[in-house]
């Protein structure tokens, strides 16, 4: 086994000597303001630009007001949401599942 002597520097030293300089700060840079992006929406406030109606909804029987735009159709709001009226269905088929399994007779009027 032969024991050799280790040339340049050692520890911390070498550590120091072997890492890649640190990185300068970048200064930042401001973007420019575009004025070229146009609104992603655009919805008119204006008396009668909105409608409003009632309807009811077929699966749970409920009575729900809608708000409407007048000039294209769609439907902007309702209450209540979609959401509640597919989970009232939901329970209510459920709870008619669940009556007949039993051996009930469900009425419906």
């Amino acid at each position: 086994m032969e024991i050799r002597s280790i040339q340049g520097p050692q520890g911390l030293d070498a550590l120091g000597a072997t890492a890649a300089p640190a990185p300068q700060p970048q200064p930042e840079v401001q973007p420019e303001p575009s004025n070229s992006l146009a609104p992603a929406v655009k919805i008119d406030l204006s008396d009668g630009a909105f409608q409003g109606r009632f309807i009811r909804d077929t699966d749970t029987r409920a009575l729900v007001y809608q708000v409407v735009d007048s000039s294209s159709g769609d439907v902007v709001d309702q209450f209540p949401t979609e959401n509640v009226l597919r989970n009232r269905a939901y329970a209510s088929s459920s709870a008619n599942a669940a009556q007949t399994k039993a051996g009930t007779a469900l009425r419906v009027a």
